[in-house]
């Protein structure tokens, strides 16, 4: 490691204390280790069991803390000089997850960014994805750009990272290039395959996240990072093969559609269906790194892809090497219990000149109008809110109001109660209102939930109803926005 990459911001005589957001994870995993031989790393997990572990890496330590929730983050920064953000929802974390994953880490980032400016870490560091050079911009990357905005929107200095395919063990992208090649004899490829892009090892991301750290005076803003070459997803395809010993026949296709590639893809790989699709779409994309001086910096040193896989392989069994996080053998029943819970997240639209609180008031006074005949509510002059059957004198749900968590741009009403919810020592049931993006959207978002019914009944009735209820009321502020 170089000694610029290694050194201490000036002015400092001591290491950094660095708080790590998703350490468990593909990047993380790597990153925390070589972290700790420098500096006080605090990696922050939703596993009690891990938390309580002793941890192998010298200097590493872990610490529970449950990202959703604004309190818990808050508390776990104090102390912390900079954060590295490595969060992404590629995928639903349970069936009872009723979430987009891009509306997902709107909330954790937000929740994040916040909890930085009350702390007041010197800098957020995120690995975010190269953007492609037309309007056209997948899902994926979309979301990457929208962390971005949300966790420089409270003031602390933000370095985005912005890499392509990233090659290392545990990695996504190239387990699914490695399925691809080892399940389909013949791959049909689209004009989209001949996309160049610049993947990066691993072990080079590692790199650049270390150059930057502490420095926010010279790494504030995004930044573009790849490795040694470029290649197009064709010519990887083709290498990888070779690193297999693989005999593959490539057509090239006049047109194959992005949802007919993705299913192809499902199909083929290991990887939960969900996440994989996301990569899939982001994948072909017209992307041209913009030079940088961190892009300099890391590139005299920095791998191929041919040798960043081949680092990545067990020899024995051709497959991706396992991620070297810590591991915990012993069950952790409080993520299991978490399975039970209901998180579910929707975006609406916020009119001009209103407010978390606006929007809180203005839905819950809706929603018995919304459900006419079969519903009312009533909202009390403290905020508090019961929703009652209309014909019959049953309590459905009752939520309070908490005015010391509360804020104009976030309201939170704890579920307390009622025929559709059970009691549940495994969360905090709450239904939040969340104002972001310099009030552009409210996130309306319920929290560790425990329905009272069966999930399978739960998923086919109350969950569907009020989604239908929250695509109606999407649809209205939509119109008041307008």
């Amino acid at each position: 490691m170089s000694t610029e990459s290694q050194r201490q911001p000036a002015g400092t005589d001591r290491p950094l204390r660095v708080a790590v957001a998703g350490a468990s994870g593909f990047i993380g995993a790597a990153l925390a280790p070589v972290l700790a031989q420098q500096h006080e790393v605090l990696a922050l997990t939703r596993s009690p069991a891990r938390a309580a572990a002793p941890s192998a890496v010298p200097g590493l330590r872990w610490r529970h803390c449950d990202l959703f929730s604004a309190p818990d983050l808050t508390a776990a920064l104090a102390g912390i000089d900079v954060a590295v953000y490595l969060v992404h929802s590629l995928a639903p974390s349970s069936r009872l997850t009723q979430a987009r994953p891009r509306d997902m880490d709107l909330v954790l980032a937000d929740n994040f960014a916040r909890a930085a400016a009350a702390n007041g870490l010197r800098q957020i560091l995120y690995v975010s994805g190269v953007m492609p050079q037309s309007f056209r911009f997948s899902p994926l990357l979309w979301s990457r750009r929208e962390v971005e905005l949300v966790l420089a929107a409270h003031g602390t200095p933000v370095t985005a990272l912005r890499a392509s395919l990233v090659v290392g063990p545990g990695g996504t992208a190239p387990d699914l290039l490695l399925d691809l090649v080892r399940r389909l004899p013949v791959l049909a490829l689209p004009p989209s395959a001949r996309s160049t892009t610049r993947p990066i090892a691993v072990q080079d991301l590692v790199r650049a996240i270390l150059h930057c750290l502490g420095r926010p005076a010279s790494f504030t803003g995004p930044f573009d990072i790849g490795g040694a070459e470029v290649l197009s997803y064709e010519q990887m395809l083709r290498e990888t093969a070779r690193v297999l010993g693989r005999r593959r026949v490539f057509l090239r296709v006049p047109f194959l559609p992005n949802a007919l590639a993705a299913a192809t893809a499902r199909l083929v790989s290991r990887a939960p269906p969900q996440l994989v699709g996301a990569v899939v779409e982001s994948l072909p994309q017209d992307t041209v790194m913009q030079d940088n001086p961190l892009q300099r910096a890391i590139e005299p040193d920095a791998m191929g892809f041919t040798a960043a896989l081949r680092a990545s392989l067990d020899p024995a069994t051709g497959r991706l090497k396992p991620n070297p996080r810590e591991t915990i053998r012993e069950q952790d029943s409080h993520l299991m219990r978490e399975q039970s819970l209901v998180r579910s997240i929707q975006r609406v639209l916020l009119p001009p000149g209103q407010d978390a609180a606006w929007v809180a008031g203005n839905y819950f006074r809706w929603l018995g109008e919304c459900c006419w005949p079969l519903v009312r509510s009533r909202v009390d002059a403290d905020r508090n809110v019961e929703v009652r059957l209309r014909l019959l004198p049953i309590k459905l749900l009752a939520l309070r109001h908490q005015p010391a968590a509360s804020t104009p741009e976030r309201q939170v009403y704890a579920i307390v109660g009622g025929l559709l919810a059970r009691q549940s020592a495994a969360g905090r049931p709450r239904f939040e209102f969340h104002t972001l993006l310099d009030g552009r959207y409210t996130m309306t978002a319920i929290h560790d939930y425990a329905p009272s019914l069966p999930w399978y009944l739960y998923i086919l009735s109350q969950a569907a109803a009020h989604l239908l209820v929250m695509r109606r009321y999407q649809r209205r502020l939509a119109r008041l926005a307008r």
